[in-house]
């Protein structure tokens, strides 16, 4: 999981888009981690996208709708943010499965 500037977030989505494999997804999430969106390549054409927080829905659209879908996603979920965090993942076949891959992170204290 890496930590990158909000206003990177959106321009990264786009690369990531552009090199996904179908099976491959990534998820955004607010610093505090309660808030955010994933994204899961399902075909060659096909993305599904799941945002969560503010609003819930999922979408099951091509790469130019998906490429609104983040940029409103961003603006709504991510209202006073400045970090956000994001991780990849391969060989996803339910975008309900990414939660669960997640290995919980360890306490310092």
């Amino acid at each position: 999981m890496s930590k990158l500037h909000i206003s990177q977030v959106e321009s990264g989505c786009e690369r990531f888009l552009k090199s996904m494999q179908v099976g491959d997804a990534f998820e955004v999430l607010t610093f505090k981690k309660d808030r955010g969106f994933k994204v899961l390549k399902q075909s060659s054409t096909d993305y599904v996208f799941k945002q969560f927080g503010y609003i819930e829905q999922n979408i099951v659209s091509e790469s130019s709708a998906l490429k609104k879908n983040i940029k409103k996603a961003i603006k709504i979920e991510f209202p006073r943010s400045n970090i956000a965090w994001i991780e990849h993942f391969h060989g996803v076949k339910s975008i309900d499965e990414l939660s669960k891959n997640q290995q919980t992170q360890y306490h310092l204290f």
